[in-house]
């Protein structure tokens, strides 16, 4: 996890993916400043069929996820972010939170294996009740990482590429992801350059408590 040496001892934060019109000048008025950026992006050509985005880097398969990997796929997830901005509840609730969740939809993750090793994953969702009531056949990229072992090898790329298309084969039409602007393994150009564009803007903000005594 990132730390933030000039962040205050006490403060109050907030995280508006969607303002609204003049949200952004009443919250700094009430003393909230803007310190990290935040993205929704879309793809709207579902289906995949460059080479690029599919290929595995070798040694590398995709294996089908089951309910057994759960506990495995969780730490490796965490892992993979844990120096990235922000905080992880790491906690068994936690953990028992997602996995007895709508949100858990193991038949939906792509999860590149290294012999016994998880390398990588995209958990992927689609929320059928969502979809229903706004009109859409929308799939989810919800968390995308590579662990640091096997970064650099082009393996984000392939099992995104491979998320698109289980999604397509789901009968969505869009997939769509959220995106730290800031994020340190530069994953605002590579999603970029996997197809999606940037749909939504947000951002995360701080405002400083002052002391009592």
């Amino acid at each position: 996890m990132e730390t933030d040496a000039a962040a205050p001892a006490a403060e109050i934060r907030d995280l508006v993916l969607r303002p609204y019109a003049g949200e952004a000048d009443l919250a700094a008025s009430e003393g909230y400043k803007a310190v990290r950026w935040f993205f929704e992006m879309e793809r709207p050509g579902i289906d995949v069929d460059r080479p690029d985005l599919l290929s595995l880097p070798e040694g590398l398969e995709v294996r089908p996820a089951s309910r057994d990997q759960a506990r495995a796929i969780w730490n490796a997830d965490h892992e993979a972010f844990q120096d990235h901005w922000g905080g992880w509840d790491m906690s068994e609730a936690s953990f028992l939170r997602w996995v007895e969740s709508s949100e858990y939809q193991p038949d939906l993750s792509v999860v590149a294996w290294d012999g016994p090793e998880i390398a990588g994953a995209v958990l992927n969702n689609i929320f059928a009740e969502e979809n229903d009531e706004l009109g859409l056949r929308r799939g989810w990229l919800e968390s995308v990482f590579t662990r640091r072992q096997w970064r650099g090898r082009g393996l984000a790329r392939a099992i995104i590429g491979r998320s698109i298309n289980l999604l397509a084969e789901s009968g969505m039409d869009t997939a769509a992801l959220g995106v730290d602007a800031d994020n340190p393994s530069g994953a605002l150009g590579l999603y970029e350059s996997c197809g999606f564009v940037v749909t939504e803007r947000g951002s995360a903000r701080r405002k400083p408590l002052e002391a009592t005594s």
